[in-house]
């Protein structure tokens, strides 16, 4: 029994090993690949839900039901799932085209990500982050306005330096390719004694060094803010629309490396006093990581 299960767990991989090959050959049919000529995907899938808990991420799924075994595999096969190749390694394909996508010459070049921004605007494909409207919302305050003014308080402390740096929208260009990507974010909870800030990597980092931007930020950010850490890295932080280059045509290329940054609950008073009242440091605290991070890659 047990060889007739390897045998057929056996094809099964192989199946979607080779589809995984066709879906990406159909991606990248063209000398530039676009949002244009990229497929389309059934809006359905495309679910951005809030929690009362975590009200800021995007969810992966409408209501994350778990898994039926045969339909996972059907989904796998066809393609048609946000997962469907979202834990494979690159194919030869994949790393041949990305590793071609350069960034413009130049001095060092950074992503900041202010969340919600301009979520009115996004393409078909990310329709479903209109729901989440400005995001998370407490003390009187709404995070996308919170988040937008840290955000441009990174660029200039990073401009300082000599970094070039990208302010950006929720959506992101096609493929985006830079040095370091870093989306920041303010949380929100049901319970005003919830507080902390929290910092993630794709789940799955083929750049190598999201885990040591990730670092960095921890770093610097807690020892500038003074804040305490929120242990709970969720599914939703880890796999971050922004990340899953597979699924969506305006994501991070693969090879970028990128963190998400959750700077603190707008519900928690404790957190307010920095992120609403003293904007300065949690922008000096991002800042600061991102710098140590260009820095330690000989980028600065």
């Amino acid at each position: 029994m047990n060889r007739y299960f390897l045998i057929i767990v056996s094809v099964i991989l192989l199946a979607v090993a080779s589809f995984s090959a066709v879906g990406f050959a159909a991606k990248t049919n063209s000398p530039l690949y676009t949002a244009e000529n990229a497929p389309t995907f059934a809006n359905n899938e495309v679910g951005f839900e809030e929690t009362t808990e975590h009200p800021d991420e995007a969810e992966v799924s409408e209501k994350s039901p778990i898994p039926n075994p045969i339909q996972t595999i059907t989904s796998f096969i066809s393609g048609s799932s946000r997962w469907a190749r979202w834990w494979m390694d690159f194919t030869d394909e994949e790393r041949k085209y990305y590793e071609s996508q350069k960034r413009a010459p130049g001095p060092a070049r950074v992503g900041i990500q202010a969340g919600h921004w301009k979520n009115s605007e996004v393409p078909d494909e990310l329709s479903g982050l209109k729901r989440n409207g400005g995001g998370a919302s407490g003390g009187g305050k709404v995070e996308v306005d919170v988040v937008l003014e840290i955000a441009k308080k990174v660029k200039t402390l990073l401009e300082a330096k000599g970094v070039v740096v990208d302010l950006l929208p929720a959506t992101l260009p096609v493929d985006y390719v830079t040095d370091a990507f870093v989306s920041i974010h303010a949380d929100g909870s049901t319970s005003s004694n919830v507080s902390g800030f929290k910092i993630a990597s794709p789940q799955r980092d083929f750049s190598g060094k999201s885990v040591d931007l990730v670092k960095d930020l921890y770093e610097s950010y807690g020892k500038v803010t003074n804040l305490d850490q929120d242990k709970n890295i969720t599914r939703r932080m880890s796999g971050y629309y922004a990340f899953n280059w597979r699924r969506y045509d305006h994501a991070l290329s693969p090879l970028t490396p990128a963190a998400i940054v959750e700077t603190g609950f707008l519900t928690s008073a404790t957190d307010r006093k920095i992120i609403v009242s003293n904007q300065n440091l949690a922008a000096e605290g991002i800042a600061n990581g991102i710098l140590r991070f260009l820095a330690d890659n000989e980028l600065l």
